[in-house]
Protein backbone atom coordinates (compact mmCIF):
# COMPACT_ATOMS: atom_id res chain seq x y z
CA UNK A 1 0.00 0.00 0.00
CA UNK A 2 1.23 3.02 -0.59
CA UNK A 3 2.04 5.57 1.52
CA UNK A 4 -0.73 8.45 -0.03
CA UNK A 5 -3.23 5.91 0.90
CA UNK A 6 -2.13 5.22 3.78
CA UNK A 7 -2.66 8.69 4.93
CA UNK A 8 -5.78 9.08 3.33
CA UNK A 9 -7.09 5.92 5.27
CA UNK A 10 -5.83 7.20 8.48
CA UNK A 11 -7.31 10.76 8.07
CA UNK A 12 -10.96 9.25 7.33
CA UNK A 13 -10.64 6.84 10.15
CA UNK A 14 -9.66 9.75 12.16
CA UNK A 15 -12.52 12.27 11.50
CA UNK A 16 -15.08 8.94 11.45
CA UNK A 17 -13.99 8.33 15.23
CA UNK A 18 -14.25 12.22 16.13
CA UNK A 19 -18.00 12.33 14.30
CA UNK A 20 -18.84 9.62 16.36
CA UNK A 21 -17.93 10.50 19.45
CA UNK A 22 -20.01 14.22 19.07
CA UNK A 23 -22.83 12.48 17.87
CA UNK A 24 -22.69 10.15 20.81
CA UNK A 25 -23.26 13.10 23.30
CA UNK A 26 -26.55 14.64 21.28
CA UNK A 27 -29.54 13.50 23.12
CA UNK A 28 -31.73 13.34 20.08
CA UNK A 29 -34.89 12.36 22.01
CA UNK A 30 -34.61 15.77 23.88
CA UNK A 31 -34.09 17.76 20.52
CA UNK A 32 -37.20 16.04 19.00
CA UNK A 33 -39.42 16.98 22.44
CA UNK A 34 -38.54 19.79 22.42
CA UNK A 35 -38.86 20.76 18.63
CA UNK A 36 -42.05 18.95 19.20
CA UNK A 37 -43.51 21.32 21.73
CA UNK A 38 -42.14 24.74 20.15
CA UNK A 39 -44.26 22.84 16.56
CA UNK A 40 -47.12 22.30 19.03
CA UNK A 41 -47.09 25.80 20.90
CA UNK A 42 -47.30 27.70 17.09
CA UNK A 43 -49.88 25.78 15.98
CA UNK A 44 -52.15 26.10 18.88
CA UNK A 45 -51.40 29.99 19.13
CA UNK A 46 -52.47 29.81 14.98
CA UNK A 47 -55.78 28.07 15.98
CA UNK A 48 -56.79 30.14 19.42
CA UNK A 49 -55.78 33.23 17.46
CA UNK A 50 -53.64 36.72 18.73
CA UNK A 51 -55.83 36.99 22.10
CA UNK A 52 -54.89 33.88 24.05
CA UNK A 53 -51.64 33.50 25.28
CA UNK A 54 -49.83 29.88 25.53
CA UNK A 55 -46.69 29.87 27.56
CA UNK A 56 -43.85 27.31 26.40
CA UNK A 57 -41.89 25.23 28.46
CA UNK A 58 -38.83 25.79 26.12
CA UNK A 59 -35.67 27.75 27.32
CA UNK A 60 -33.29 29.39 25.56
CA UNK A 61 -29.64 27.88 25.90
CA UNK A 62 -26.49 28.93 26.88
CA UNK A 63 -25.59 28.83 23.06
CA UNK A 64 -28.87 30.03 21.69
CA UNK A 65 -28.15 33.17 24.22
CA UNK A 66 -24.33 33.75 22.61
CA UNK A 67 -26.20 33.61 18.89
CA UNK A 68 -27.99 37.25 20.14
CA UNK A 69 -26.23 40.08 18.28
CA UNK A 70 -25.74 42.40 21.54
CA UNK A 71 -24.17 44.94 19.91
CA UNK A 72 -26.56 45.81 17.27
CA UNK A 73 -29.41 45.69 19.89
CA UNK A 74 -27.49 48.30 21.64
CA UNK A 75 -26.57 50.38 18.83
CA UNK A 76 -30.85 50.83 18.23
CA UNK A 77 -31.34 51.58 21.40
CA UNK A 78 -28.32 54.13 21.41
CA UNK A 79 -30.37 55.59 18.06
CA UNK A 80 -33.64 55.98 19.89
CA UNK A 81 -32.17 58.02 22.45
CA UNK A 82 -30.75 59.79 20.28
CA UNK A 83 -34.00 60.49 18.69
CA UNK A 84 -35.82 61.56 22.03
CA UNK A 85 -33.37 64.60 22.82
CA UNK A 86 -33.27 65.65 19.72
CA UNK A 87 -37.50 66.05 19.93
CA UNK A 88 -36.92 67.39 23.47
CA UNK A 89 -34.45 70.00 21.92
CA UNK A 90 -36.77 70.73 18.91
CA UNK A 91 -39.83 71.40 21.52
CA UNK A 92 -37.57 73.70 24.07
CA UNK A 93 -36.58 75.80 21.14
CA UNK A 94 -39.77 75.96 19.82
CA UNK A 95 -40.99 77.14 22.98
CA UNK A 96 -37.89 79.47 23.83
CA UNK A 97 -38.46 81.10 19.92
CA UNK A 98 -42.38 81.58 21.21
CA UNK A 99 -41.43 83.03 24.38
CA UNK A 100 -39.03 85.49 22.76
CA UNK A 101 -41.85 86.46 19.72
CA UNK A 102 -44.59 87.07 23.08
CA UNK A 103 -41.41 88.97 24.95
CA UNK A 104 -40.61 90.53 21.76
CA UNK A 105 -44.30 92.05 21.64
CA UNK A 106 -44.67 92.93 24.68
CA UNK A 107 -41.37 95.30 24.16
CA UNK A 108 -42.81 96.55 21.13
CA UNK A 109 -45.75 97.41 22.99
CA UNK A 110 -44.45 98.87 25.94
CA UNK A 111 -42.13 100.84 23.19
CA UNK A 112 -45.11 102.11 21.71
CA UNK A 113 -46.76 102.86 25.03
CA UNK A 114 -46.50 106.56 26.83
CA UNK A 115 -48.33 105.99 30.29
CA UNK A 116 -46.04 106.75 32.84
CA UNK A 117 -45.80 109.34 34.82
CA UNK A 118 -42.38 110.07 34.06
CA UNK A 119 -42.69 110.03 30.36
CA UNK A 120 -45.63 112.86 30.69
CA UNK A 121 -43.27 115.11 29.31
CA UNK A 122 -42.44 113.43 26.66
CA UNK A 123 -46.11 112.67 25.55
CA UNK A 124 -48.21 114.86 23.14
CA UNK A 125 -49.84 117.62 25.47
CA UNK A 126 -53.07 118.87 24.48
CA UNK A 127 -54.65 122.40 25.37
CA UNK A 128 -57.71 122.09 27.13
CA UNK A 129 -59.87 124.48 24.56
CA UNK A 130 -58.33 121.74 21.91
CA UNK A 131 -60.03 118.76 24.12
CA UNK A 132 -63.04 116.89 21.97
CA UNK A 133 -66.40 118.92 22.53
CA UNK A 134 -67.44 116.03 24.47
CA UNK A 135 -65.77 117.53 27.38
CA UNK A 136 -67.10 120.51 27.40
CA UNK A 137 -68.00 122.59 29.26
CA UNK A 138 -65.20 121.66 31.78
CA UNK A 139 -66.40 120.86 35.30
CA UNK A 140 -65.48 122.09 38.51
CA UNK A 141 -62.46 119.39 39.60
CA UNK A 142 -60.34 117.64 36.37
CA UNK A 143 -58.39 114.91 36.73
CA UNK A 144 -54.60 116.01 36.79
CA UNK A 145 -53.71 114.01 33.70
CA UNK A 146 -56.66 115.65 32.12
CA UNK A 147 -56.08 118.87 33.09
CA UNK A 148 -52.25 118.63 31.66
CA UNK A 149 -53.84 117.18 28.40
CA UNK A 150 -51.41 114.48 29.11
CA UNK A 151 -54.23 112.14 26.92
CA UNK A 152 -51.25 109.97 26.21
CA UNK A 153 -50.67 108.66 29.97
CA UNK A 154 -53.91 106.69 29.79
CA UNK A 155 -54.65 106.28 25.80
CA UNK A 156 -53.19 104.84 23.36
CA UNK A 157 -51.40 107.69 21.16
CA UNK A 158 -52.60 106.27 17.47
CA UNK A 159 -53.37 103.81 15.04
CA UNK A 160 -56.16 102.57 16.94
CA UNK A 161 -59.60 103.38 18.19
CA UNK A 162 -59.87 106.78 19.55
CA UNK A 163 -60.16 106.80 23.21
CA UNK A 164 -58.78 103.32 23.66
CA UNK A 165 -56.69 102.99 26.76
CA UNK A 166 -53.35 101.36 26.97
CA UNK A 167 -54.43 98.33 28.88
CA UNK A 168 -57.44 96.24 29.68
CA UNK A 169 -56.90 96.10 33.00
CA UNK A 170 -58.30 99.99 34.52
CA UNK A 171 -57.40 98.88 38.04
CA UNK A 172 -53.47 98.61 36.75
CA UNK A 173 -53.48 101.45 35.08
CA UNK A 174 -55.23 103.54 38.43
CA UNK A 175 -52.40 102.07 40.41
CA UNK A 176 -49.96 103.03 38.16
CA UNK A 177 -49.81 106.52 40.10
CA UNK A 178 -52.30 105.99 42.88
CA UNK A 179 -49.93 103.55 45.03
CA UNK A 180 -52.42 102.79 47.63
CA UNK A 181 -53.55 98.99 47.12
CA UNK A 182 -56.22 97.72 49.25
CA UNK A 183 -55.65 94.79 51.30
CA UNK A 184 -57.98 94.71 54.23
CA UNK A 185 -60.23 92.05 54.83
CA UNK A 186 -63.27 92.75 52.98
CA UNK A 187 -63.28 94.76 49.54
CA UNK A 188 -66.02 96.82 47.92
CA UNK A 189 -67.17 94.91 44.96
CA UNK A 190 -66.00 97.27 42.30
CA UNK A 191 -62.36 97.75 44.18
CA UNK A 192 -62.59 94.00 44.29
CA UNK A 193 -62.93 93.91 40.43
CA UNK A 194 -60.48 96.69 39.39
CA UNK A 195 -63.70 98.93 38.45
CA UNK A 196 -62.47 102.19 39.64
CA UNK A 197 -64.49 103.78 37.11
CA UNK A 198 -67.78 102.15 38.17
CA UNK A 199 -67.59 105.50 40.84
CA UNK A 200 -64.82 107.98 39.57
CA UNK A 201 -65.12 109.58 36.04
CA UNK A 202 -61.27 109.43 35.19
CA UNK A 203 -61.81 112.81 33.28
CA UNK A 204 -63.40 115.46 35.22
CA UNK A 205 -66.45 115.72 37.85
CA UNK A 206 -68.23 119.07 39.45
CA UNK A 207 -67.79 116.19 42.73
CA UNK A 208 -65.23 115.74 45.16
CA UNK A 209 -62.77 112.69 44.26
CA UNK A 210 -63.97 113.29 40.19
CA UNK A 211 -67.34 111.13 42.02
CA UNK A 212 -69.73 110.24 39.00
CA UNK A 213 -72.60 111.30 41.92
CA UNK A 214 -73.57 114.59 42.91
CA UNK A 215 -72.61 113.48 45.97
CA UNK A 216 -71.02 110.52 48.17
CA UNK A 217 -74.96 109.49 49.05
CA UNK A 218 -76.52 109.83 45.50
CA UNK A 219 -73.58 108.07 44.13
CA UNK A 220 -73.83 104.89 46.91
CA UNK A 221 -77.75 104.90 46.16
CA UNK A 222 -77.15 104.31 42.60
CA UNK A 223 -76.81 100.80 43.67
CA UNK A 224 -77.74 100.84 46.89
CA UNK A 225 -81.25 101.99 46.47
CA UNK A 226 -84.32 99.89 46.42
CA UNK A 227 -85.55 98.65 43.51
CA UNK A 228 -81.93 99.15 42.10
CA UNK A 229 -81.63 98.10 38.15
CA UNK A 230 -78.64 95.86 39.32
CA UNK A 231 -80.33 93.95 41.53
CA UNK A 232 -77.79 94.32 44.68
CA UNK A 233 -79.07 92.83 47.96
CA UNK A 234 -77.93 95.19 50.28
CA UNK A 235 -79.88 98.27 49.80
CA UNK A 236 -81.61 100.92 52.26
CA UNK A 237 -84.30 102.94 51.69
CA UNK A 238 -83.37 106.90 52.43
CA UNK A 239 -86.83 107.66 51.46
CA UNK A 240 -88.49 106.57 54.75
CA UNK A 241 -89.70 108.94 57.38
CA UNK A 242 -87.28 108.57 60.02
CA UNK A 243 -83.23 108.93 58.87
CA UNK A 244 -80.18 108.14 60.86
CA UNK A 245 -78.23 111.63 60.41
CA UNK A 246 -74.87 110.04 59.65
CA UNK A 247 -76.46 108.12 56.70
CA UNK A 248 -78.51 111.05 55.50
CA UNK A 249 -75.45 113.46 55.70
CA UNK A 250 -72.59 110.79 54.32
CA UNK A 251 -72.18 107.49 54.05
CA UNK A 252 -68.92 107.53 54.44
CA UNK A 253 -69.21 108.42 58.20
CA UNK A 254 -69.91 105.16 59.16
CA UNK A 255 -68.40 103.51 55.92
CA UNK A 256 -65.27 103.18 54.21
CA UNK A 257 -65.99 103.12 50.58
CA UNK A 258 -62.94 100.88 49.23
CA UNK A 259 -61.78 98.66 51.88
CA UNK A 260 -62.26 97.48 55.72
CA UNK A 261 -61.45 94.95 58.05
CA UNK A 262 -64.93 95.30 59.48
CA UNK A 263 -68.32 93.55 57.57
CA UNK A 264 -70.30 96.01 55.36
CA UNK A 265 -67.43 97.95 54.93
CA UNK A 266 -67.63 99.44 58.62
CA UNK A 267 -65.61 101.82 59.97
CA UNK A 268 -65.36 99.33 63.90
CA UNK A 269 -67.69 97.12 64.77
CA UNK A 270 -71.25 98.00 63.53
CA UNK A 271 -73.24 96.41 66.10
CA UNK A 272 -72.36 98.72 69.28
CA UNK A 273 -69.04 100.25 68.78
CA UNK A 274 -69.09 102.54 66.02
CA UNK A 275 -72.78 103.50 67.40
CA UNK A 276 -70.87 103.98 70.62
CA UNK A 277 -68.19 106.63 69.00
CA UNK A 278 -70.58 109.33 68.43
CA UNK A 279 -73.45 108.32 70.95
CA UNK A 280 -71.29 108.94 73.56
CA UNK A 281 -70.06 112.44 72.64
CA UNK A 282 -73.36 114.17 71.23
CA UNK A 283 -74.04 117.66 72.71
CA UNK A 284 -77.45 117.51 75.06
CA UNK A 285 -77.67 113.59 74.60
CA UNK A 286 -76.76 110.78 77.47
CA UNK A 287 -73.24 109.64 77.26
CA UNK A 288 -75.02 106.38 75.73
CA UNK A 289 -71.73 103.85 76.28
CA UNK A 290 -71.31 105.32 79.93
CA UNK A 291 -74.81 104.55 80.54
CA UNK A 292 -75.38 101.38 79.18
CA UNK A 293 -71.98 100.21 81.15
CA UNK A 294 -72.73 101.79 84.30
CA UNK A 295 -76.54 101.35 85.06
CA UNK A 296 -77.82 98.31 87.43
CA UNK A 297 -80.02 96.89 85.32
CA UNK A 298 -79.19 95.86 81.62
CA UNK A 299 -81.45 95.40 78.63
CA UNK A 300 -80.37 91.92 77.50
CA UNK A 301 -81.16 93.49 73.99
CA UNK A 302 -77.87 95.10 73.77
CA UNK A 303 -75.89 93.33 76.72
CA UNK A 304 -76.37 89.65 74.98
CA UNK A 305 -77.82 89.88 71.90
CA UNK A 306 -76.66 88.77 68.62
CA UNK A 307 -76.89 91.80 67.21
CA UNK A 308 -76.79 94.50 69.83
CA UNK A 309 -77.79 98.32 68.71
CA UNK A 310 -79.17 96.76 65.53
CA UNK A 311 -81.53 94.33 67.20
CA UNK A 312 -83.85 97.29 67.30
CA UNK A 313 -82.66 99.83 65.31
CA UNK A 314 -82.27 100.20 61.60
CA UNK A 315 -78.63 102.35 60.73
CA UNK A 316 -80.07 104.05 58.18
CA UNK A 317 -83.54 105.14 57.96
CA UNK A 318 -87.13 103.45 58.60
CA UNK A 319 -90.68 104.40 59.19
CA UNK A 320 -90.61 104.93 62.70
CA UNK A 321 -89.29 107.05 65.43
CA UNK A 322 -86.28 106.75 67.01
CA UNK A 323 -85.31 104.48 63.27
CA UNK A 324 -86.52 101.27 64.85
CA UNK A 325 -87.18 98.32 62.94
CA UNK A 326 -91.03 98.27 63.43
CA UNK A 327 -93.41 99.95 65.30
CA UNK A 328 -92.29 100.42 68.93
CA UNK A 329 -94.61 97.89 71.00
CA UNK A 330 -94.38 95.53 68.05
CA UNK A 331 -90.55 95.76 68.25
CA UNK A 332 -90.62 95.15 71.60
CA UNK A 333 -93.11 92.18 71.37
CA UNK A 334 -90.40 90.70 68.89
CA UNK A 335 -88.59 89.33 72.05
CA UNK A 336 -91.33 89.31 74.47
CA UNK A 337 -93.60 86.93 72.56
CA UNK A 338 -92.75 84.65 74.89
CA UNK A 339 -91.68 83.94 78.70
CA UNK A 340 -88.37 85.28 79.27
CA UNK A 341 -85.44 84.66 82.29
CA UNK A 342 -84.83 88.06 83.66
CA UNK A 343 -81.21 89.56 83.84
CA UNK A 344 -82.00 91.17 86.94
CA UNK A 345 -82.80 88.21 89.32
CA UNK A 346 -83.50 85.38 87.33
CA UNK A 347 -87.40 84.90 87.48
CA UNK A 348 -89.79 84.77 84.52
CA UNK A 349 -91.06 87.58 82.34
CA UNK A 350 -94.39 87.24 81.14
CA UNK A 351 -95.54 86.48 77.63
CA UNK A 352 -96.26 90.06 77.02
CA UNK A 353 -97.73 89.38 73.75
CA UNK A 354 -100.09 86.99 74.84
CA UNK A 355 -100.59 89.03 78.09
CA UNK A 356 -102.39 91.85 75.81
CA UNK A 357 -103.69 89.46 73.28
CA UNK A 358 -105.75 88.03 76.44
CA UNK A 359 -106.52 91.49 77.67
CA UNK A 360 -108.22 93.69 74.98
CA UNK A 361 -108.36 96.90 77.27
CA UNK A 362 -104.28 98.54 77.25
CA UNK A 363 -102.47 100.91 79.14
CA UNK A 364 -103.03 104.24 77.13
CA UNK A 365 -99.19 104.24 76.55
CA UNK A 366 -99.28 100.98 74.72
CA UNK A 367 -102.37 101.46 73.51
CA UNK A 368 -101.34 104.53 71.34
CA UNK A 369 -97.71 104.79 70.82
CA UNK A 370 -97.34 107.59 68.88
CA UNK A 371 -98.45 110.11 71.34
CA UNK A 372 -97.88 108.16 74.57
CA UNK A 373 -94.69 106.53 73.98
CA UNK A 374 -95.39 102.80 74.43
CA UNK A 375 -93.16 100.84 76.24
CA UNK A 376 -90.68 103.22 76.18
CA UNK A 377 -92.39 105.62 77.82
CA UNK A 378 -91.92 103.27 81.11
CA UNK A 379 -89.01 101.43 80.19
CA UNK A 380 -85.44 102.79 79.48
CA UNK A 381 -84.43 99.98 76.47
CA UNK A 382 -81.49 101.00 76.83
CA UNK A 383 -81.27 99.94 80.82
CA UNK A 384 -81.93 101.40 83.95
CA UNK A 385 -81.08 101.85 87.78
CA UNK A 386 -84.90 100.59 88.71
CA UNK A 387 -85.78 97.23 88.35
CA UNK A 388 -88.03 96.00 85.39
CA UNK A 389 -85.14 99.14 83.49
CA UNK A 390 -87.99 101.73 84.56
CA UNK A 391 -87.34 104.54 84.09
CA UNK A 392 -88.45 105.56 87.43
CA UNK A 393 -88.60 104.06 91.05
CA UNK A 394 -91.52 101.70 91.68
CA UNK A 395 -91.92 99.35 94.28
CA UNK A 396 -92.71 95.17 94.05
CA UNK A 397 -94.41 95.05 97.58
CA UNK A 398 -97.87 95.37 98.22
CA UNK A 399 -97.99 97.93 100.76
CA UNK A 400 -95.58 101.51 100.34
CA UNK A 401 -95.23 105.07 101.35
CA UNK A 402 -96.52 107.13 98.77
CA UNK A 403 -95.70 110.45 100.89
CA UNK A 404 -92.18 109.87 100.86
CA UNK A 405 -91.89 107.82 96.83
CA UNK A 406 -93.46 110.72 95.12
CA UNK A 407 -90.90 109.45 92.19
CA UNK A 408 -92.41 106.93 91.41
CA UNK A 409 -93.54 105.90 87.69
CA UNK A 410 -97.01 106.07 87.84
CA UNK A 411 -96.48 109.81 88.91
CA UNK A 412 -95.01 110.53 85.76
CA UNK A 413 -98.42 110.99 83.69
CA UNK A 414 -100.81 110.89 86.83
CA UNK A 415 -101.24 113.97 88.84
CA UNK A 416 -100.17 113.32 91.85
CA UNK A 417 -102.79 115.33 93.49
CA UNK A 418 -105.04 113.00 92.92
CA UNK A 419 -103.54 110.54 95.28
CA UNK A 420 -102.65 113.29 97.64
CA UNK A 421 -105.94 115.38 98.45
CA UNK A 422 -108.44 113.81 100.95
CA UNK A 423 -111.52 115.39 99.10
CA UNK A 424 -111.23 115.98 95.40
CA UNK A 425 -113.38 115.83 91.99
CA UNK A 426 -110.20 115.12 90.07
CA UNK A 427 -110.69 111.32 90.32
CA UNK A 428 -113.31 109.34 89.20
CA UNK A 429 -112.24 107.15 92.25
CA UNK A 430 -114.27 108.67 94.94
CA UNK A 431 -117.45 108.50 96.59
CA UNK A 432 -118.92 111.97 96.10
CA UNK A 433 -115.89 114.07 97.46
CA UNK A 434 -114.21 111.61 98.95
CA UNK A 435 -111.19 110.57 97.53
CA UNK A 436 -111.19 106.99 97.38
CA UNK A 437 -107.20 106.86 96.09
CA UNK A 438 -106.61 109.05 99.12
CA UNK A 439 -107.89 106.32 101.56
CA UNK A 440 -106.07 103.81 100.01
CA UNK A 441 -102.32 105.18 99.38
CA UNK A 442 -102.24 107.86 101.99
CA UNK A 443 -100.29 106.22 105.25
CA UNK A 444 -97.17 104.21 105.54
CA UNK A 445 -98.95 101.13 104.91
CA UNK A 446 -100.66 102.65 101.63
CA UNK A 447 -101.08 100.02 99.05
CA UNK A 448 -99.15 100.40 96.06
CA UNK A 449 -100.61 100.74 92.66
CA UNK A 450 -100.16 97.46 91.40
CA UNK A 451 -102.08 95.38 94.22
CA UNK A 452 -105.60 96.97 91.91
CA UNK A 453 -103.82 98.11 88.91
CA UNK A 454 -102.58 95.58 85.79
CA UNK A 455 -99.75 98.24 84.35
CA UNK A 456 -99.86 96.67 80.80
CA UNK A 457 -104.00 95.61 80.22
CA UNK A 458 -106.81 94.01 81.97
CA UNK A 459 -110.40 93.09 80.95
CA UNK A 460 -111.57 95.35 83.34
CA UNK A 461 -112.03 99.69 82.92
CA UNK A 462 -108.91 101.30 84.43
CA UNK A 463 -106.73 97.97 84.37
CA UNK A 464 -108.35 96.94 87.18
CA UNK A 465 -107.31 93.56 88.46
CA UNK A 466 -109.01 90.03 88.02
CA UNK A 467 -106.94 89.13 91.03
CA UNK A 468 -104.83 90.55 93.23
CA UNK A 469 -101.89 89.03 95.65
CA UNK A 470 -101.40 89.16 99.00
CA UNK A 471 -98.78 86.92 100.51
CA UNK A 472 -98.29 84.85 97.90
CA UNK A 473 -102.28 84.02 97.39
CA UNK A 474 -104.38 85.09 94.81
CA UNK A 475 -107.79 87.28 95.48
CA UNK A 476 -110.46 88.22 93.15
CA UNK A 477 -111.46 91.75 93.17
CA UNK A 478 -114.75 91.01 92.38
CA UNK A 479 -114.76 94.76 90.72
CA UNK A 480 -118.12 96.32 89.16
CA UNK A 481 -118.37 98.82 87.41
CA UNK A 482 -121.49 101.13 87.43
CA UNK A 483 -122.27 104.50 85.92
CA UNK A 484 -121.50 107.08 88.14
CA UNK A 485 -118.80 104.61 90.38
CA UNK A 486 -118.57 100.84 90.72
CA UNK A 487 -117.95 98.38 93.77
CA UNK A 488 -115.53 96.03 94.59
CA UNK A 489 -115.12 93.09 97.18
CA UNK A 490 -111.38 91.90 97.70
CA UNK A 491 -110.27 89.95 100.74
CA UNK A 492 -109.22 92.86 101.72
CA UNK A 493 -112.32 94.53 103.05
CA UNK A 494 -116.37 93.55 102.78
CA UNK A 495 -117.96 94.70 99.66
CA UNK A 496 -117.81 98.74 99.39
CA UNK A 497 -119.91 100.77 96.66
CA UNK A 498 -118.99 104.05 95.28
CA UNK A 499 -121.15 106.90 93.54
CA UNK A 500 -119.75 109.96 92.34
CA UNK A 501 -122.97 111.76 92.35
CA UNK A 502 -125.03 110.40 95.66
CA UNK A 503 -122.31 108.87 98.19
CA UNK A 504 -122.62 105.38 100.08
CA UNK A 505 -120.59 105.98 102.58
CA UNK A 506 -119.88 108.06 105.92
CA UNK A 507 -116.10 108.30 106.45
CA UNK A 508 -115.53 108.87 110.19
CA UNK A 509 -111.97 111.03 110.38
CA UNK A 510 -110.60 107.73 111.62
CA UNK A 511 -110.63 106.10 108.70
CA UNK A 512 -108.30 108.04 106.65
CA UNK A 513 -105.76 107.33 109.71
CA UNK A 514 -105.71 103.53 108.75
Amino acid sequence: MKLKNLVFITFFALLFVIGGYYISQIDFGEKIARVEKITKSILEGVIEGPERFFPTEANITEEELSEINISKISEEIGESVKAKEKEKILLIEKKTEEALKIELKKLKEEKKLKHTKAKAKEAKLVKLEDLPQKFKPLKRNLHEPFKMGACELCHVSSGVKPGKIITKNIEELCYKCHKVRYNKKIDHKPVKEGRCTDCHDPHQSNSKNLLKGKNVNDLCLKCHSVGNKKKIKKVVNMKASYKHKPAEKNCVECHEAHTSDFKKLLKDDGKINLCLDCHSKLENHVDMKKWINEVKYKHGAISDSKNRCLECHDPHATNHKGILKKQQVKMCLSCHNKSLKSDEDGGMLMNMEKHLKDNPIWHKPIKDVVKEGGCAACHNPHGSNHFSILRRTYTTEFYDDFKTKKDFICFKCHKIEKFSEKYSDKTGFRDGKVNLHYLHVNNKKGRSCRVCHDEHASKYPRLIRRYTEFGGIKFPMRYIKTDNGGSCQPACHKKYEYDRVNQKNKFSPEVFKK
